[in-house]
């Protein structure tokens, strides 16, 4: 590359004057034609950046703007030929042969959108490739005194940010094809309003019973969520009074609100009678004008998206409330046995499924495990679901055999079948196909029953799928998979006659019963085969763990988070160690029972012989937990904690709903996804999942007894065998 300038120079004017022209393919500058020297001219005086590219060299000279464009490459590609400055723009575009065809032919043209230049991987923003971006370019011929063609003007003007605000519209369009309830539509337009605005700070507003009369939620540019950060619902508090005001204006008068000095954005939202509002803070900058394109689209999608999402949650929350309300919420525990379970509704839709489990003592201290499906969905499959469970505890207490459980529950469900049509009169405007099960009411269950001090297990199956026996590692030291299905014989479903024979196995300490719903294993277009080999596989990955954290593992392995079209339910058991410990208390929702749960927490684990560090550990997630329930779900919740096989396992359930408004200020900011990716952090696993009492969110940890540095021998609490 010719070297024809002082770099040191800065300022293209006074590069200008401190080049020698006589030494470039240009030639003096006493001998360009007028017409040249006029170009220059208004190359220097322009705003935006401008380009000559003079003679067949295509000798480069440009004004200040361009060059801010060239970065680093500025000041030496002035006055040096632009294919050896620039060689992106003939050999990775078509912008070279158009600038081209300016100096041979004289033909102009105007490029509405090209992007020149991309950076190597690993490259940092501050390389020295120019015009990054997306860009606006025009060129035409500067010709001389007898119409010979001199120079090439270049105009480059940067339409970076209005393609992305139009590339965030069309994924905006995208996102809210999949999103359907109001918490995933919020969600989305929060993540695409932060680009559409060009904002520090997005936040949606919907109504609120609190004085503001609105509530908020908010999305920083800065923030990079995680997926579990992303599932959680989102955190909402009351608005401020002046920006109340605001927002109450904008959708009262159906204006898009900008203030003077462009910080502050609100685009009211009205469709299906709901109203709501889009915030966005923004730098104290001058509004672009291809804002109000964008936010007209952006008001229609929106809108629209957040009235059909409104209609669907109020359909899917009663029927979602219905199935939880029918399932236990919670399930009992022991020193010898843990049991957990996980339920997730179909993805879509919004009619309650048939799944069920329930687990409970018989009077003789055994554990009775139940997991089933009534077939078909609806209120109907639901309703019956609930009666069929209350009926297993009936016959349980009656005669806790499986063949004799299965055999009461055959005449519950034929008595069911014939009950529902009967209930419907002849001829009313109710009665219609679908409403009454006319014979074909069925129900697939398992049954079992386990002696937490043997592990000795009874188990039946009714059309149910097979469970899967999780091996811990005594079993596999004799030579166990990590996870099989378990062979032993399936009768028919309940409501259709047939002999259910009983399976008796040991679970030893370390292994686990995993039972489960068809819906975890059925996908379109697959077989009920393939999804037990997928089973198996996850179930081959499961690290060692708690049953709490197994259910957890394999709902979120086998479950889509799109397109399910079943419920499912797991249910999952395991027997404890010798050296078990656990215990629980009631948290009140006051902001001094954080420290209280903390010092209850450092008490027991010193009970329990956990070193020190372990202990900080434990504590400092306990105090985030606690904090988000008292904050956030404004209810008493119940905080447990596990000591097993070197491991405590810590949950926190609360019975508040997380996607309420909060009466937290309008200030507060969203910390509920910082507080709660620290605990993950710290934590070996980590789980959340909403249940018919609540949220219940837990972590384990594993520790090592005070006094010593290894897990491997923890004579507090047990050998661990998981």
């Amino acid at each position: 590359m010719e070297q024809v300038v002082d770099v040191g120079t800065q300022g293209t004017r006074a590069l200008a004057a401190h080049t020698d022209w006589a030494a470039t393919a240009t030639g003096a500058a006493d001998q360009w034609p007028a017409a040249l020297l006029a170009a220059w001219d208004l190359a220097l005086d322009s705003l935006v950046p401008t380009a000559l590219l003079v003679g067949p060299r295509r000798v480069l000279l440009y004004n200040d703007a361009f060059a801010e464009r060239l970065g680093t490459r500025h000041p030496a590609a002035f006055g040096c030929p632009a294919q050896e400055v620039l060689p992106e723009l003939w050999s990775e575009s078509h912008l070279g042969g158009l600038i081209d065809r300016v100096l041979t032919d004289g033909d102009p043209f105007l490029d509405a959108d090209s992007r020149v230049g991309h950076l190597p991987v690993g490259a940092p923003e501050t390389s020295g490739v120019p015009l990054l971006g997306h860009h606006l370019r025009t060129a035409s011929a500067v010709r001389d005194g007898a119409g010979a063609v001199v120079a090439a003007l270049h105009v480059v003007v940067e339409t970076s940010s209005s393609h992305d605000r139009a590339r965030a519209v069309a994924e905006l369009a995208t996102a809210l094809g999949t999103a359907v309830t109001v918490d995933d539509v919020c969600k989305v337009v929060l993540r695409e309003a932060v680009t559409a605005f060009g904002a520090r700070t997005a936040g949606i507003c919907l109504p609120s019973p609190g004085p503001g009369g609105w509530r908020i939620a908010r999305r920083h540019r800065i923030e990079d969520l995680s997926p579990d950060e992303e599932r959680l619902p989102l955190i909402w508090s009351e608005v401020p009074d002046d920006l109340a005001e605001t927002v109450s204006w904008a959708v009262d008068e159906g204006e898009v609100h900008r203030s003077g000095s462009g910080e502050l954005v609100v685009v009211p939202l009205e469709a299906r009678a709901i109203r709501a509002a889009v915030v966005g803070f923004r730098e104290a900058t001058p509004l672009p004008p291809s804002l109000g394109t964008v936010l007209s689209a952006f008001t229609d999608l929106v809108a629209e998206a957040l009235g059909r999402a409104v209609v669907y949650d109020a359909e899917r929350s009663t029927a979602e409330l219905l199935q939880r309300t029918l399932l236990p919420p919670n399930l009992p525990q022991s020193d010898a046995v843990s049991v957990a379970a996980r339920y997730e509704p179909v993805s879509e839709g919004t009619v309650a499924g048939g799944d069920f489990y329930d687990s409970f003592f018989l009077p003789d201290g055994r554990l009775a495990l139940v997991i089933g499906d009534v077939v078909g969905r609806g209120v109907m499959a639901a309703t019956v679901m609930g009666q069929v469970r209350a009926a297993v505890r009936g016959a349980a207490l009656a005669n806790s055999r499986p063949e004799a459980v299965m055999g009461a529950l055959d005449r519950v469900v034929w008595d069911l079948d014939a009950l529902w049509p009967a209930s419907l009169p002849l001829g009313t405007t109710r009665a219609r196909p679908g409403m009454s099960f006319g014979g074909e009411l069925f129900v697939t269950m398992l049954y079992a029953t386990i002696t937490p001090d043997t592990g000795v297990v009874e188990i039946a199956s009714a059309g149910h799928p097979l469970p899967a026996l999780l091996s811990g590692r005594a079993s596999r030291d004799d030579g166990a998979p990590r996870g099989r299905l378990l062979s032993m014989p399936v009768g028919p479903p309940l409501g259709i006659a047939g002999a259910r024979p009983a399976t008796e196995l040991v679970l030893e300490v370390g292994d686990m019963l995993v039972a489960y719903t068809d819906g975890l294993l059925e996908r379109r277009g697959e077989d009920l085969v393939r999804g037990e080999e997928r089973l198996l596989a996850v179930l081959a990955d499961v690290p060692p763990s708690s049953p709490r954290r197994v259910a957890q593992v394999v709902m979120e392995a086998m479950v889509p988070r799109t397109g399910q079209e079943d419920d499912c339910a797991v249910l999952t058991v395991g027997r404890s160690p010798a050296g078990h410990r656990r215990c629980s208390v009631v948290v009140p929702p006051m902001p001094e029972s954080v420290k209280a749960a903390r010092d209850w927490a450092r008490a027991q684990l010193t009970q329990w012989h956990v070193d020190d560090a372990d202990q900080y550990t434990i504590v400092t997630g306990i105090s985030e937990l606690i904090t988000n329930a008292v904050l956030h779900a404004g209810t008493e919740s119940h905080l447990t904690m596990d000591l097993d096989s070197g491991q405590v396992s810590v949950t926190v359930a609360d019975s508040g709903n997380r996607g309420e408004p909060l009466l937290t200020g309008g200030e507060s900011m969203a910390v509920r996804g910082r507080g709660l990716s620290l605990v993950q952090a710290i934590s070996d696993a980590f789980g959340s999942h909403r249940t018919s009492a609540g949220t219940t969110v837990w972590f384990e940890v594993a520790v090592t007894p005070a006094g010593t540095t290894s897990t491997l021998d923890l004579p507090a609490v047990g050998e661990p065998v998981r």
